[in-house]
């Protein structure tokens, strides 16, 4: 919300005027603030995925029956990839950006819409 309702505001200002560039720092800090949050949140899960390969490709063969039994339990363990989570509400990714960048698009585009309604 808070990146559509800063948009709407640099409609109203003066353009170029040092209202509007303080609007624009704020907004681009948000964005890229929101943006490695959501980013790194999909490396962790890109990463994650090739955890199994990982281990796979280790010397297993060569180690102890107990370090073999681990190994199963852990791989097993890894078959879901690791996620963040924001609130428990959704997991962070860029495919969560995009979301979030869509929805300030449309806070924007009605906050607009009603300003110019007469």
């Amino acid at each position: 919300m808070s990146i559509g309702i800063t948009l709407f505001q640099m409609t109203v200002v003066t353009p170029f005027s040092s209202e509007y560039f303080s609007l624009l720092s704020y907004e681009f800090a948000i964005i890229v603030e929101i943006f490695m949050y959501c980013w790194f949140g999909n490396e962790i899960e890109e990463k994650s995925t090739n955890i199994p390969y990982a281990a796979f490709e280790s010397d297993w063969v060569d180690a102890s029956k107990e370090s073999k039994g681990n190994m199963i339990i852990f791989m097993m363990r890894c078959q879901r990839p690791l996620q963040i989570s924001a609130l428990n509400l959704f997991y962070l990714s860029v495919e969560t950006f995009i979301k979030i960048l869509r929805a300030a698009w449309s806070y924007f585009t009605l906050l607009y819409q009603m300003s110019t309604r007469k």
